[in-house]
């Protein structure tokens, strides 16, 4: 799961971040998101001012949001990152199935009401969802944000109880240990914030915070980076600004 670089001298274990590092991305299916994306969002038409029927609104709302602008952070990795952005794309059956994210949605949850907190149901992507993102890389880690916008709304979950530690177990890429952390607070804004460790000492844990803006609009933040450079403010940090950014704010 860790997407961490190791220190230019250690190939080896560079080559092991970088395999970790999509194993990160397939928890939320964004292998494919990110993957050749050359696609440009659509801009909706103008809504009418008369009423709207619910499923109407939500669209309007969604395309109030432009997950395009989530590469104004590209600007905001560290020195030594190279960002590059990736522009919206829409995603189909075959992006999804091949993002290998099937490893995680079959792996084992412990406790099993946990799986919303590793995997909040708003960034889960299915068919039709668009998404944009910036990856950064360097010798210190790698980082991945990524705004999404789904075909239809979906509410956020109920927070499950008894689920500060999580034990996920499956394939080698679907095994270790996830806990809470604390997301930063955005006004209007759900957040959720998981630590996930596996069991080999020499790899850094990953990061993944994640945001609801509205019930189709969220943005995900995760990566591993060198403890010097404290990812878990940095990512969380990252993830302030991409909600910003996509507001247009």
């Amino acid at each position: 799961m860790t997407a961490k670089s190791a220190a230019p001298n250690a190939d080896g274990g560079r080559r092991g971040s970088a395999r970790h590092g999509v194993a990160l991305m397939t928890v939320l299916g964004v292998a494919a998101i990110l993957a050749g994306c050359d696609r440009s969002v659509e801009s909706a038409p103008a809504g009418s001012a008369a009423p709207r029927p619910a499923a109407a609104q939500s669209t309007q709302d969604a395309a109030a949001y432009d997950i395009s602008r989530v590469d104004a952070v590209k600007d905001d990795f560290p020195e030594g990152f190279t960002a590059q952005a990736h522009p919206a794309k829409t995603l189909g059956q075959q992006d999804i199935a091949g993002s290998g994210v099937v490893a995680f949605t079959d792996a084992q949850f412990d406790p099993p009401q946990c799986r919303s907190v590793v995997i909040p149901p708003y960034v889960d992507p299915t068919v039709g969802t668009e998404a944009a993102g910036v990856i950064g890389q360097g010798d210190q880690g790698n980082m991945y944000v990524v705004a999404m916008r789904s075909p239809k709304p979906v509410a956020t979950a109920d927070d499950p109880v008894g689920c500060d530690r999580i034990s996920l177990s499956g394939s080698p890429q679907a095994t270790g240990t996830v806990e809470r952390i604390p997301a930063p607070a955005i006004p209007g804004v759900s957040t959720t914030g998981v630590k996930l460790t596996v069991a080999d000492p020499e790899e850094d844990p990953d990061y993944l915070y994640t945001a609801a803006l509205n019930d189709r609009t969220s943005i995900v933040v995760m990566g591993s980076a060198d403890q010097q450079l404290d990812p878990q403010r940095l990512m969380s940090d990252l993830l302030v600004k991409a909600v910003a950014a996509v507001r247009g704010q």
